[in-house]
């Protein structure tokens, strides 16, 4: 029997352009978060320049935390 695969962004990852109309922002400001660690980002490479990659997955469940957050005042 064949399955189809499915062409979730699950399993594939969204470049930095990708995520950025993804959320909105714009690529500099995802790029700059997830180097600062605030955005669940993946980092390919090393050295100084790394290519970014984001799961569409993680970027939803991040947003629904930001969106779900009581205000503590």
């Amino acid at each position: 029997m064949f399955v189809q695969p499915t062409h979730s962004t699950a399993t594939h990852p969204l470049t930095p352009i990708g995520a950025a109309a993804y959320l909105g922002l714009d690529v500099k400001t995802i790029t700059r978060w997830a180097r600062q660690g605030y955005l669940p980002g993946h980092p390919l490479g090393e050295g100084k320049r790394k290519f970014w990659r984001f799961f569409e997955s993680e970027l939803k469940e991040w947003l629904s935390g930001k969106n779900n957050r009581s205000d503590p005042s």
